[in-house]
């Protein structure tokens, strides 16, 4: 796939001048008017891709805790309804389906990430349009226009604050991911320009989520994110009326958020319908943080070069925005103590790469994150400022070994493997899926949702979908 603008911190002004109105009621007409005929056809091959990623990762999601926890805290909030939780096939209130499937899409965290925006894309923006989608009876094509359009807003959203929501202490999946999520319900809901507009505003008043993370914190940012947006477009249809300056206004969600407006070329509908966000999206071939992707593939390329029980240091270079989210404090980073905690530290999962060669769900959550192994190499772990690192335009990692003869090998990876510049293969993304939903259902089944996905515009029923992922 070719480079596109949405790899660049900042996009080129476009020729034309943007259309009158608020941020908000441009993005809204776009909202409300795109046809998917009109989309670039690579743009809907890569949202069918995430979708079924995202799939995945939901049945895989579903043998674990967190997936019962979500599913009785939905129940306990009340209601039947007509959407389903996937894998259960519990009937739920819409806005409680879509924060139990939000959960399970992004609970693993091993689904997508816009790299300059630092934003899990897929999650939000599909977890409340499934949710809309069966609630209305829409069909798959509905379903994955809709899903194109929160995907591609909810990218320009987060991708205006170039990383600066990290520096503020914020998750920028649960800021940007409410808007998507307003976005992908509105659409299906049938919502008016001015009611998205308004429900646009109720998503700024909701977007909330802090970086100070702990048990299943991050898991639930993701689900609430879709919750309180499907709640935004359904408190906009039933007459609530919000401001129309949602962005750009002086106690708007940016000046909020960031303490400032972005750069005018940086604003969310510049380039918009002319370039798409959407083909900056890296999905994730390991289940940990995407910072530490590129870390992995360069352990694993040094692996092939060495003998691993003769490494007596491992340094690793890191830019001093991500110490405090993978590299910091030292000590915890090299023994962690759940596999949640293990997902971000670079320290760990570099040594899990360099021991074994293997970094998949299984390392992380069927065999523990005690190996000698692996701990006797993160305790040789250490993390140094890296100044030749150009993030957030890109994750880029590397891996300094020293031997016991003094030998000094290093391995340098300017992106990882998954993001637009080392694209997965449509086969490696079926494997990722297939791999995934067998965790929870047999691979006859599997293999049945992965044939209702890849044709998901012709799916006449979304609860020919839902029902496919049913556990029993």
């Amino acid at each position: 796939m070719a480079t596109v603008p949405s790899t660049l911190m900042e996009r080129p002004t476009p020729a034309t001048a943007p259309e009158p109105g608020t941020e908000a009621q441009r993005l809204a007409d776009f909202a409300l008017g795109l046809k998917l005929v009109d989309v670039p056809a690579p743009v809907v091959a890569k949202a069918k891709a995430h979708m079924l990623d995202a799939f995945g990762l939901a049945l895989a999601a579903t043998g674990f805790d967190f997936a019962d926890e979500i599913l009785a805290g939905a129940k306990a909030l009340g209601g039947t309804g007509s959407a389903t939780a996937l894998g259960s096939g519990t009937a739920l209130p819409p806005i409680n389906a879509a924060l139990v499937n939000g959960v399970l899409f992004h609970g693993l965290d091993f689904d997508d990430t816009h790299v300059t925006a630092i934003y899990h894309a897929t999650t939000p923006a599909l977890a409340a349009g499934l949710a809309a989608a069966e609630a209305t009876g829409a069909n798959g094509e509905e379903l994955l226009a809709a899903f194109v359009v929160g995907l591609e807003l909810g990218c320009r959203i987060a991708n205006a604050a170039e990383g600066g929501f990290h520096d503020r202490g914020f998750h920028p999946t649960a800021l940007a991911g409410t808007f998507a999520a307003a976005f992908t319900a509105g659409r299906l809901l049938g919502l008016t320009r001015d009611q998205l507009v308004s429900a646009l505003s109720f998503a700024g008043s909701q977007a909330a989520g802090i970086l100070e993370l702990g048990g299943s914190l991050k898991r639930l940012h993701a689900g609430w994110s879709a919750h309180a947006g499907y709640s935004a477009v359904v408190l906009a249809q039933n007459g609530f009326t919000g401001a129309t300056t949602v962005f750009e206004g002086k106690h708007g969600f940016y000046k909020t958020h960031l303490g400032e407006a972005p750069k005018p070329t940086m604003m969310p509908t510049v380039g918009l319908g002319e370039d798409w966000l959407i083909e900056g999206i890296a999905l994730k071939p390991y289940p940990c943080c995407h910072f530490i992707h590129a870390y992995v593939d360069a352990a694993l390329h040094l692996r092939e070069m060495v003998d691993v029980d003769q490494i007596v240091r491992i340094d690793l270079p890191l830019h001093k925005r991500l110490y405090p989210l993978v590299g910091e404090p030292l000590a915890r980073r090299q023994r962690p103590q759940s596999p949640y905690e293990a997902m971000f530290s670079v320290p760990y999962v570099v040594a899990l790469a360099l021991a074994t060669g293997v970094v998949d769900l299984a390392a992380f959550h069927d065999r523990g994150v005690d190996d000698p192994r692996v701990l006797a190499l993160a305790a040789l772990a250490h993390v140094e400022d890296d100044p030749g690192s150009d993030f957030p335009k890109h994750f880029p990692g590397e891996v300094r070994l020293t031997m016991k003869n003094g030998d000094v090998i290093r391995q340098r990876e300017m992106t990882s493997t998954g993001t637009p510049d080392r694209p997965l293969s449509p086969e490696t993304i079926e494997a990722k899926f297939l791999i995934n939903a067998s965790r929870a259902v047999s691979d006859e089944r599997a293999r049945a949702l992965l044939d209702l996905l890849r044709n998901v515009e012709r799916v006449g029923s979304i609860g020919e979908i839902t029902n496919a992922t049913r556990l029993n």
